[in-house]
């Protein structure tokens, strides 16, 4: 096929979700949370499909969050879907591991939809314009929630057949690349690679595959799509669909589409040239403002920007610029720059102290102690071994309750017991301590 055809790909959407993370007061800004939603996300890429007239939507799965949240979620999808179908446009979706019900009932009920390897089964597609077919799709798609094994197995022992005609091959699926288990169908990237598709196309992990998914240096296609728009704080970076481009004879092109209504950014502010804690919140806005004159200059700037600083440096203001960080005043700071709104989900305190550590070690008083102590933490010896196993100790049973357990659940979940984590616990928190008893120190030497 000489002439270019398009595909617009769509990873995780999580309809019936709300980003989490807003401040409550972002509506006095002029902006409804709803609007920074995964519905008004999957608005926008539809918006965008039908502008561009695409050939077709694919769909990596976990298009809804769960079958339970009918409105918040079925019905925008079903207006989606019947958008894009009366504006002749494909759409083609592999099931996740959290929409095994949701998706099979959406294709009873709409028939043009077309739900690909319904049942844990692999199953090919043809794509097609004017009655020509221009690329085929091959998924898999949860049949249950959990799935331990690697669904490409099966694929690899029965290969499907390459249609007669020379058209790229694509493969959709909702997986756990590299995992070495798991509940979500773990995979490989030999198995990937052993399938000799022209491309794939996954789900699953909110990231998106940047590298893997432009195909530098020739390579093929191969990653995550991502999540449309980032669901916390968590996924940062740009997010929004994938524009496929097929033109006969040429590698597959792909190029993300930038159009979430909502960002979220992690940045590093020095504090060494602030002299008073009352600077901070202007020296903040400042920050956002320049991040979103930078955005601009990259491509559409979104509705709401979220921002997680982490103060670094060492200022004469320390002691003031932590208890300002403790006191969250910093949540109220919001600031319109241009169309957009930035606020501030998290402010780190990661601040050096204004003090030798190896001189107030050489005592035997509490800071001397507290002082050994991050000292050890910093050079990572084997008294920080011990350290980390003792607050491993004392934390894991904490760690372990019941009530934590939608945490360790959660699509970004983390090891809160692991050695970074604890490290940087331990160092932050004891820094600001010896901070605190340094300034009561010198508060009664006065």
């Amino acid at each position: 096929m000489d002439e270019a055809a398009s595909i617009l790909a769509i990873g995780d959407v999580h309809l019936g979700t709300a980003c989490s993370g807003l401040p409550a007061t972002i509506s006095d800004s002029g902006v409804d949370p709803g609007d920074l939603s995964p519905a008004s996300a999957l608005q926008l890429a539809v918006d965008f499909a039908i502008e561009q007239q695409v050939d077709t939507v694919l769909f990596a799965g976990d298009v809804v969050e769960s079958t339970n949240a009918r409105f918040e979620a079925m019905l925008p999808l079903e207006t989606s879907i019947m958008r894009l179908l009366e504006a002749d446009i494909g759409v083609v979706a592999v099931a996740g591991n959290h929409d095994v019900e949701a998706l099979p009932r959406l294709h009873e009920l709409i028939g043009e939809f077309k739900l690909l390897g319904a049942g844990g089964r692999w199953e090919a597609h043809l794509l097609s314009r004017d009655d020509k077919p221009f690329a085929e799709v091959v998924g898999w798609s949860f049949g249950e929630r959990r799935v331990r094994q690697s669904p490409l197995a099966e694929l690899l022992r029965q290969p499907i057949p390459r249609p007669s005609i020379p058209i790229p091959r694509i493969g959709l699926l909702h997986c756990d690349l590299g995992a070495s288990g798991g509940y979500y169908a773990p995979v490989r990237q030999s198995e990937l690679e052993d399938a000799g598709f022209d491309a794939w196309l996954l789900g699953h992990i909110h990231k998106p595959s940047y590298e893997g998914l432009s195909g530098e240096n020739g390579s093929r296609p191969c990653g995550y799509l991502g999540s449309l728009v980032g669901l916390d704080a968590s996924e940062t970076g740009p997010h929004g669909p994938w524009l496929v481009e097929i033109e006969g004879g040429k590698p597959i092109g792909l190029r993300q589409i930038p159009i979430a209504p909502l960002r979220w950014e992690n940045l590093t502010l020095s504090m060494s040239d602030i002299e008073h804690v009352e600077d901070v919140p202007d020296r903040l806005l400042a920050v956002a403002r320049e991040k979103v004159e930078e955005l601009a200059e990259a491509g559409p700037t979104p509705l709401a920007l979220g921002l997680r600083l982490t103060l670094t440096g060492s200022s004469a203001a320390n002691e003031a610029i932590r208890s300002w960080v403790r006191s969250s005043e910093w949540r109220s700071l919001l600031r319109r720059v241009d169309d957009t709104v930035v606020f501030f989900n998290k402010v780190v305190d990661a601040m050096q102290l204004r003090v030798d550590l190896e001189s107030i070690a050489s005592g035997d008083d509490p800071p001397a102690l507290l002082a050994q102590r991050l000292l050890a933490l910093k050079q990572n010896d084997d008294r920080a071994r011990a350290l980390l196993d003792q607050a491993r100790e004392r934390l894991g049973a904490i760690a372990r309750e019941e009530y934590w357990s939608p945490v360790d659940e959660h699509r970004n979940a983390t090891d809160p017991l692991s050695d970074d984590a604890l490290r940087d616990v331990l160092l932050r928190s004891g820094s600001a301590a010896l901070s605190a008893m340094l300034a009561d120190q010198e508060a009664i030497e006065r």
